[in-house]
């Protein structure tokens, strides 16, 4: 049985809601306001760039004023501008130039409002009529508030859509390859037992064998980082030499160097290179950076691994850490391109350079990142002066052991 107080609340969310109808009915008719709320309601069901552009130059020209939009996504700008005037492009290069966020540049008759990603020239603003003026430009920084915002979920929804397909085929690739080694050797092992020497079927059972150990590899990967990003990877931290372990992962990867005629160079140190980590994990930092320089290595090159006292991995807007041991690999391989040195350490992120089919999930640099971190220590990439890329493994020199290590918390980047 419904009771009184149930009716009347009841009745007055009913009144809410006719409200809340009747003041955006009136909003939207309330001049530039409305033009606004119109386009905040409209531009968030915009699936891309053109689209967006398009809804804030059909919101300008409601205002009745003349307008011209660029956005700038990645490296490319989309503009937007009515084709009748002349000019356009000396325009859209001086929109380009813009770069500082939220800044409103009034020319006499002539607005500019610029984001980081949207800028927007009107022309013919009522200068004649302060009052509509002030308001006109208020209400177009509130829309271009709007258009920013939407462009960045756009922006990010492409982006992670750009990074699972890729993931996705790269993954199949990798994982399809070995699969089909292995079901290709053992078939043709099984159809030809009685009809081949013992020799012939010990290679496939060889080549069975590394197509096996390449998938479990493989999983083993996808399951490292999915504990070291929870943090439910367990660390023995022991003291250990790190050129033991520079060694072990040179002999690891022997076969490989050898198929490829690389020269593998370690230098002598002086330096005290024992401290304390998890050597198995630090194998696995060592057996993918090594790897990664192998995978992108012309046959016939070399690789080189020394310590290095003068030099870190250590942001240097972070205070500056002394007690760090570095390790560096170079390569003669093909690179890593000029803004990207960051990047490649993310999870399924390849170089562009590299995202060719060939460079594999992308979650090898990924793994190395969270170890390193996990140990409070540092690793970054850059371009090798001589040609090829520098990877720089820096970690802290500790003369007791720690009782417990925590993965260092990831850094969020704010571009401006």
């Amino acid at each position: 049985m419904t009771s009184t107080h149930d009716l009347e609340i009841s009745k007055l969310q009913t009144d809410l809601k006719d409200a809340k109808a009747i003041a955006l009915t009136t909003l939207r008719a309330n001049g530039e306001l409305g033009v606004v709320i119109n386009f905040l309601e409209k531009s968030f069901a915009c699936k891309d760039h053109v689209a967006l552009g398009q809804q804030i130059f059909k919101a300008v020209r409601t205002f009745g004023l003349s307008c011209a939009v660029q956005l700038r996504v990645d490296t490319e700008a989309i503009n937007i501008c009515d084709q009748a005037f002349d000019g356009q492009a000396q325009e859209f290069q001086f929109l380009s130039r813009l770069k500082n966020k939220g800044r409103v540049f009034d020319f006499g008759e002539h607005t500019i409002i610029n984001y980081q990603h949207v800028s927007l020239l009107v022309r013919d603003m009522p200068v004649d009529q302060p009052e509509r003026h002030g308001r006109v430009k208020d209400n177009l920084a509130v829309l271009l508030n709007g258009a920013e915002a939407c462009l960045n979920a756009i922006e990010s929804g492409t982006r992670a859509d750009r990074i699972k397909s890729e993931f996705l085929a790269n993954m199949s690739h990798e994982l399809r390859t070995p699969m089909h080694a292995i079901l290709s050797f053992s078939n043709m092992g099984h159809s030809r037992l009685h009809k081949v020497e013992l020799e012939k079927l010990g290679h496939y059972f060889d080549r069975i064998r590394t197509s096996g150990s390449r998938l479990l590899m493989l999983l083993n990967d996808m399951l490292n980082l999915s504990k070291l990003e929870s943090g439910k990877m367990e660390f023995l931290m022991q003291q250990g030499d790190l050129v033991d372990i520079i060694q072990r992962a040179t002999e690891e990867l022997e076969t490989l160097i050898t198929d490829r005629a690389l020269k593998v160079i370690v230098e002598a140190t002086d330096l005290d290179t024992v401290t304390y980590f998890d050597a198995e994990k630090m194998l696995q930092v060592m057996i993918n950076l090594l790897s990664n320089a192998i995978k992108f290595t012309p046959k016939g090159k070399q690789i080189t691994i020394f310590f290095d006292p003068h030099t870190s991995a250590q942001p240097q807007s972070l205070k500056r850490q002394t007690n760090l041991l570095t390790i560096v690999v170079d390569d003669q391989g093909i690179g890593i391109p000029e803004g990207e040195e960051g990047a490649i350490f993310d999870k399924f992120i390849q170089s562009s350079k590299t995202n060719t089919g060939a460079g594999g999930t992308g979650l090898g640099l990924s793994i190395v990142k969270e170890i390193v971190q996990a140990h409070h220590g540092y690793v970054a990439a850059s371009a090798n002066a001589h040609g090829g890329a520098r990877f720089r493994l820096s970690l802290p020199i500790i003369s007791h052991p720690t009782p417990q290590i925590d993965p260092k918390p990831k850094t969020e980047v704010d571009f401006f």
